[in-house]
Parts: C-alpha cells; structure tokens; sequence
C-alpha cells in the first residue's frame, strides 16, 4: 500500500501533527490519551508515533510501504521532541506552518489532558531510555513501545480488537487498495477506538486545476502518472466516507476545506461522472470517527 513521506523530519511538525489530532480526539473521549495507537505512512520519521509515546501511550505502531526514516533522524527527532514536552511549549500554529489541516481552537500546551502527574510517568528518566534503546532497533518484534512495518501488505501484522486509536496526515489519498486499508483498519481497530485522517483530494500540481485528475480515464491516468508507483488514487471524499460506513465506523466529525476553481461537470472522465456536486468542492478533508 503505497503511503507518503512528508515533513516528518521536523520535530515541530511533529509536534504540530499530533497534538491536532489529540485535540479532537480529546473532546470525544473525554481526554484521554489513547493507550495503543497506530499511524499509516509516518514518512521521514517516527515523530508524531514518538510524540504519542511522550504523551502516555504505550504502543505505537507505523506501517508504510517504504522505510523512508533512520535511525539517526528518529533519534534527532526524539531528544527535541522530549525538549519541547518537559518545556511544555506552545503548539506550532498556522503562522508557522500555514498548510497544515486541520486547525484547532487552542494551541497552549494542553495541561488538562497531560497533567504533571502523568508527564512525571511519561518522561521518566527509565521509559525515556527505554523508549531510546527502541528507536535504535524498531523493527524488533519483542518491542514495547515501538513496533514498525514497511512494507506492509496484510491484516495479521496487528492483533484483531487490539488498537486504541488510528490516524494519518495526508496519506490515504495515496492508497491504492483502500477497500483493503479500511478492512484492516477496522480488524484493528477495538470496538468504541476511534481513528482521525487528514485526506488531500488534490491533484498535488499534476494538473492545472486542483481536482483535474477527473478529467482523465483510466488509461489516460496510467500516461499521466507516467510510471510513478506512488501517485494520488483520485478516490474522491464521497468514497472515504462510504469506506468508512461500510467497515463500521461512525463518522462523527469532518472538517472540510472547500475550494473553488474546480472542473466543470461535463469535462469530468465517465467514472466521475455521478460524483455529487460536494466531491467537486472539498479539497481536503479531516475525518474523526469510531468503530462501532
């Protein structure tokens, strides 16, 4: 399953990524830091995982379908991301990365949520090391903290009923078997976990509209797309949120950018042809919801 790198590297990124999808998590599961968490395409690094396990999780689990990170950069990104935890800083806003979705309401350090008490557990000189010891070696399958998959192509990698909350920035608009991605994410998946993605229905500057990827047929896309394994699936957000009921999950929130500029109807390729006029709109979407 093909999944993009990002900005990963950026420890702040990171930081930012997380704590905005904890943000809307928090208002749904009364503030509770999810205990086993899973990330599709983490890209350059681990860092929003490390970010989970700095909060208070006690799992995190990537899969992506090329190692793009390395143990140097996660490291790196580890011993900043602990600096801005103990210093409690602020969460990055739009001022310093202004294309990051979705935006939230509050960006202090969320104090109700990690409370001293819990940080005092969570950044303890011994989990710290621990934790340390399991970046250096991530694929070990004897890990507790830190497990890691890339590629990964099948379902049985992660124990059925076992995951507290999924998530993913900008990666499933990338997933070429997504009727597979969502099955597996709902075997994962404990009943009442919740997931969030942020999807980027864009054509990412392949056209010169921003949803121009409709217009082309299937044969004219494999041309397009000339031999790039990883490109966008053009699966609009009507298919994601049908994914998701059809797998049992409630959608309880979505925010949705909404963009103009789009194709006119008539030039869009037969296949898009029925798309209700919604899918022409949304450019980008974040999707909260649970399994029920």
């Amino acid at each position: 399953m093909p999944v993009s790198a990002g900005a990963t590297s950026n420890s702040r990124y990171c930081y930012a990524v997380w704590f905005r999808h904890l943000n809307y998590l928090a208002k749904q599961n009364g503030g509770k830091v999810p205990e086993v968490v899973a990330e599709l395409g983490p890209g350059d690094s681990i860092g929003v995982g490390l970010a989970a396990l700095l909060s208070g999780s006690e799992t995190y689990f990537a899969m992506d379908e090329i190692n793009y990170w390395n143990k140097e950069r996660n490291i790196r990104v580890f011993h900043e991301l602990l600096a801005m935890f103990r210093n409690k800083e602020m969460i990055p806003d739009k001022k310093e990365f202004p294309l990051l979705f979705p935006e939230i309401s509050d960006y202090g350090f969320p104090f109700q949520m990690l409370t001293p008490e819990l940080l005092e557990e969570s950044l303890s000189e011994n989990r710290v090391r621990k934790i340390c010891e399991e970046i250096s070696n991530p694929g070990n399958k004897n890990n507790r903290f830190i497990k890691t998959y890339a590629p990964w192509n099948n379902s049985d990698i992660i124990q059925n009923d076992s995951v507290d909350f999924i998530f993913s920035q900008s990666v499933l608009e990338q997933v070429n078997t997504l009727d597979e991605a969502y099955a597996s994410m709902q075997l994962w998946m404990r009943r009442g976990g919740y997931m969030s993605h942020v999807i980027d229905y864009k054509s990412l500057g392949m056209t010169k509209t921003w949803n121009g990827h409709l217009t082309f047929k299937d044969w004219e896309w494999e041309f397009v797309k000339g031999g790039r394994k990883f490109a966008i699936n053009r699966e609009p957000h009507s298919v994601h949120v049908r994914l998701h009921k059809q797998n049992g999950f409630e959608v309880i929130s979505e925010i949705n950018q909404i963009q103009g500029g789009s194709v006119k109807r008539e030039k869009l390729a037969p296949r898009y042809a029925g798309l209700p006029d919604s899918d022409l709109t949304i450019s980008t979407s974040f999707i909260l919801s649970r399994k029920v």
